[in-house]
């Protein structure tokens, strides 16, 4: 081989530049990690000067695959079938790898989230496929990788429009960027409320492409008996708008009482807590957000009496505002939070709660006189 770096154009070719979502349904509704790939997915379709799709698996989907349309995909290719009203690891697995399958040539990214529906679904396609997956992404991005390692001759060359798929390492103080060149589809796994979705345009136009169903006799080994479904408005921390979160300066299991009425104070808010208190048991587990817990995005997060320990700062740090109070000026929180207030905590929420409540009354009597006026 001369000295020249070999071009491997193989790996993606015009007719292979497709970034695919594996969509997700709940109970009736796009889950939200599935917009949010779709924005994601359509910078990675730019760069590539490709084709961005999603999949969409369920029954009576009804207008679900256009409203894909309208957040980004070129294509939605649909398997709308009773057998898939509820996921079912080997049914879903079994028309994912026939649709994959039927490619010319493997397309070249397949995304999907972090959800426990991702986590059971991706690995097995990309078992089945031969080919690389990194889990719990935060970034991703394309671009090109030179394998200059002999030890591989036949893999030495250029590759062009790689997936850099990029999460956090070292107990969240680096960032990894993982690539898998050799084979596609080259695949991910992305942390929901980490990437931005694109604005809804109901204008947009696409293409809806139906997937069949065959199922195998193995693919009923196991049976779905029941689906419940759990609902807790203090703990819906994804949709939620405002965020009280208490940390282990709170001192005390009893301090998430107070937490909880500063949250009170807002519409659709939700408490939170950081992962000590979790572990201390002052709370219970799905309150948790950072690296092991949930991530958030709220339009406003209100930290107080976390220090800010980046496996914390992880699962928040994307929020639209964020207050921090603590009583040590030099807590880390400070350095990445808007708005800061150094204090005893066990002052400031009260005299907090005391003027939102009061704002509140004041604007309720001014409805009121307005509608007798």
């Amino acid at each position: 081989m001369s000295n020249e770096i070999k071009k491997l154009p193989e790996i993606i070719t015009p007719s292979n530049k497709e970034v695919i979502i594996i969509g997700e349904v709940d109970n009736g509704e796009v889950k939200p990690v599935t917009i949010e790939l779709l924005g994601a997915g359509r910078d990675l379709a730019n760069k590539l000067s490709g084709i961005l799709s999603c999949t969409l698996c369920g029954f009576n989907l009804g207008d679900l695959p256009k409203k894909l349309i309208s957040y980004g995909a070129d294509i939605v290719y649909v398997a709308d079938d009773p057998l898939l009203k509820n996921y079912q690891t080997l049914t879903y697995r079994r028309v994912l790898i026939d649709f994959l399958s039927g490619f010319t040539l493997p397309p070249h990214i397949v995304l999907l989230g972090s959800t426990t529906t991702g986590r059971d679904l991706a690995p097995r396609l990309a078992a089945y496929f031969e080919t690389g997956l990194t889990a719990d992404c935060t970034e991703l991005d394309i671009g090109p990788y030179e394998h200059t390692n002999k030890m591989d001759p036949e893999k030495v060359g250029l590759y062009p429009g790689c997936l850099y798929a990029i999460r956090p390492s070292f107990g969240e103080s680096l960032k990894a960027r993982i690539l898998g060149p050799w084979k596609n589809p080259q695949m991910a796994t992305v942390r929901p409320g980490i990437m931005l979705p694109l604005q809804i345009d109901n204008n947009r136009k696409g293409e809806i492409k139906k997937l069949s169903v065959n199922l195998h006799p193995e693919d009923y080994r196991s049976e779905l008996i029941e689906v419940v479904h759990k609902i807790n408005k203090s703990v819906n921390l994804a949709e939620a708008d405002v965020i009280v979160s208490g940390g282990f300066g709170l001192g005390r299991a009893e301090g998430f009482e107070l937490i909880k009425e500063l949250a009170d104070c807002f519409e659709n808010s939700a408490t939170g807590a950081s992962r000590k208190v979790v572990d201390t048991g002052w709370i219970p587990y799905q309150y948790q957000i950072g690296q092991t817990g949930k991530t958030v995005r709220p339009k406003v997060y209100i930290a107080c009496g976390i220090s800010g320990a980046i496996q914390h700062r992880v699962g928040m740090s994307k929020s639209g505002l964020i207050i921090a109070i603590n009583k040590d000026p030099d807590a880390p929180v400070f350095k990445f939070a808007h708005h800061g207030i150094v204090g005893d905590l066990y002052q400031i929420i009260p005299e907090l709660i005391k003027q939102f409540k009061s704002n509140k009354l004041q604007l309720i009597k001014k409805e009121e006189e307005k509608l007798i006026a």
